[in-house]
C-alpha cells in the first residue's frame, strides 16, 4: 500500500526536529525527567492540564518518544521515555490536586486531561520495557479510578456527565481498554455498569434519534441551553462510547442507543452532495463548523466507523467518508476557516486532520486520503519555527476566541509531541510500515500487516 514517493524522509526529519526541541526543554527531577510545557514561559510547570497527563503534560511526550524509539531504533528515545515515566509514576497523585479548567468532581480521572490517560501511558511503557514498576503504577491508578465510582440508580458514575472527553464516557473507554491489557474482566463489568446512567440520560429529539448533553454547559461558561452535538463533548462522542460498550459486552441496548445517537447526528448534519459537516453549537453558532478532532468531523467520523466495525453495515462507512469529504470540500489547509483557525495541534488543528486521513487510508485503501494527509502534513511542517538550531516548534492560537494569544507548547494534544507523532505516522504510512499508539477513543487500524490494515 506504499505510494509513490515512499522514500521521502521529510516527515521523519520533521518528527525528529519536534523531538529535538522538546528534549531541549528537559528538566532533571528527583525521580527522572520532566519537560517544560511552554518553554517561552519557563516558570510555568503546567498549562492546561497537570504535568503527569497527556493533553499538555509529560505523559503525551512519553508516548511520542516511545513511538520514535520503535520507528527509528534509537535507544536514546526509549531511555528518555523511561525517565519521563519514572517521574510520572512517582508523582501521578499530584494530578488529584491540580486545579483544572472546570471545577467538577473527578474530572481529573478522565483520559486526555486526567489519570486514565496517565495509566494508559504507563502501561505502554511497561509493554515496551517489560519493567513491572510501570505496570504496577498503572494498576494503582486504575484501582483508584475503580474505587472512586459511586452508585447511581442501577449503575455507577464518577463525574455524572456522559462526555467521551471530559466525562464518564472517557473513563469507560479506558476501562474497556484496560480490561483487555490487564486481563481483568471486572474492569469491563464496571464500565458496563457506568453505561447504565448514560442510557438513562438520553433525550428523544424531535428532529430524529436520541441526543445527550454530554457535559454541563454552565461549567464551560456557555449560555444556558447550549448544545454541542459533535465528538467528544456531545452526542457523537456518547454514541461512540455506547458502541464500544456493545462491542465488549454484547448488550444490545448499547447498540440500539448508539444507532439512535448516530441517527440524530445524521438528522441535524449539513449535507452537500456527498459531503457532510455538523455545526459546532446551537442555538447560537449553527453556522460555525469546526474541522478537527474536538467538535469536528475528525472526531465525529470515528463514531460512524466504530458502528461500521461492529455492524458491517456499509451506510456507516459511507457516513464516515461523508464527513471526510466535508473537510476536503472546505479548502483547508490552504484556506483558513472560522472552524480551522491558526491551529496545528492534535486536538483541533491540522495534525489531527492529517492523522485522520492516514487512518482513512488504512481503513479503505483509498490513495487520495493518504495524498491529502501528506498535503496537510506538508503545510503544517512548513509552518515550523526553528530558533537557535534547537529543533522545531509550532506557534498557534489554541483558543479560537483569542486569536492573538500565540504559544508553542510541547505536549501531545496541544503541542509539538502530537505534531511530531502525526509526522511520524505519515512517514511510516508512506514507507508501508505504519504503526501507531492509538487511544481508546480511536477505532481505526493501529498498524499495517503486509498489504492489509490491522483492524
Amino acid at each position: 500500500m506504499a505510494p509513490a514517493g515512499a522514500h521521502d524522509q521529510s516527515f521523519l526529519d520533521a518528527a525528529q526536529a519536534a523531538a529535538a526541541w522538546i528534549r531541549s526543554t528537559a528538566q532533571e527531577t528527583a525521580h527522572g525527567l520532566a519537560w517544560l510545557p511552554d518553554p517561552d514561559q519557563p516558570e510555568r510547570s503546567a498549562t492546561v492540564t497537570a504535568p503527569a497527563t497527556i493533553y499538555s503534560g509529560n505523559a503525551g511526550i512519553v508516548l511520542f518518544l516511545l513511538e520514535l524509539a520503535q520507528a527509528t531504533g534509537d535507544a536514546s528515545y526509549l531511555a528518555d521515555a523511561r525517565r519521563g515515566a519514572d517521574q510520572i509514576a512517582a508523582t501521578w497523585q499530584e494530578v488529584l490536586a491540580f486545579e483544572s479548567l472546570f471545577s467538577l468532581e473527578h474530572l481529573n480521572l478522565t483520559f486526555n486531561m486526567g489519570l486514565s490517560g496517565t495509566a494508559f501511558v504507563l502501561a505502554h511503557v511497561w509493554q515496551a520495557t517489560h519493567n513491572v514498576r510501570y505496570r504496577d503504577a498503572a494498576l494503582a491508578i486504575t484501582q483508584h479510578i475503580v474505587a472512586a465510582a459511586h452508585p447511581v440508580g442501577a449503575g455507577v458514575a464518577w463525574i455524572g456527565a456522559a462526555s467521551a472527553g471530559l466525562g464518564d464516557g472517557a473513563i469507560i473507554l479506558y476501562l474497556l481498554w484496560a480490561a483487555r491489557v490487564f486481563d481483568d474482566p471486572s474492569l469491563r463489568d464496571l464500565a458496563a455498569r457506568a453505561g447504565e446512567p448514560i442510557l438513562s440520560a438520553a433525550e428523544r429529539d424531535p428532529r430524529g434519534g436520541l441526543k445527550w448533553v454530554g457535559f454541563p454547559v454552565e461549567r464551560l461558561g456557555l449560555p444556558t441551553g447550549s448544545y454541542m452535538p459533535n465528538f467528544e463533548f456531545g452526542t457523537a462522542g456518547v454514541a461512540f462510547v455506547l458502541a464500544r460498550l456493545y462491542e465488549e459486552t454484547g448488550d444490545p441496548r448499547f447498540l440500539a442507543a448508539a444507532r439512535e445517537g448516530t441517527a440524530h447526528v445524521q438528522a441535524i448534519a449539513t449535507v452537500d452532495g456527498d459531503a457532510a459537516l455538523l455545526f459546532y453549537r446551537e442555538p447560537d453558532l449553527t453556522d460555525l463548523y469546526y474541522l478537527g478532532y474536538c467538535h469536528g468531523p475528525v472526531g465525529t467520523a470515528r463514531t460512524f466507523y466504530q458502528l461500521y466495525r461492529v455492524t458491517q453495515e456499509p451506510d456507516y462507512l459511507v457516513w464516515t467518508e461523508r464527513f471526510a469529504r466535508g473537510i476536503l470540500a472546505s479548502g483547508v489547509p490552504e484556506l483558513q476557516t472560522p472552524g480551522l483557525w491558526n491551529v496545528v495541534c492534535q486536538c483541533c488543528g491540522t495534525t489531527g486532520i492529517s492523522d485522520f486521513f492516514v487512518s482513512l487510508w488504512l481503513a479503505t485503501g483509498r490513495a487520495e486520503y493518504l495524498a491529502y494527509a501528506q498535503r496537510v502534513g506538508a503545510q503544517t511542517r512548513d509552518r515550523a519555527a526553528v530558533v537557535d538550531g534547537a529543533g522545531a516548534r509550532w506557534y498557534q492560537a489554541w483558543t479560537r476566541t483569542q486569536p492573538d494569544v500565540l504559544a508553542a507548547e510541547t505536549g501531545y494534544m496541544i503541542g509539538a509531541a502530537g505534531v511530531g507523532s502525526a509526522f511520524l505516522h505519515l512517514h511510516l504510512a508512506t514507507q508501508g510500515r505504519y504503526a501507531a499508539i492509538v487511544f481508546p477513543d480511536n477505532p481505526f487500524p493501529s498498524r499495517l500487516i503486509g498489504d492489509d490494515a490491522a483492524r
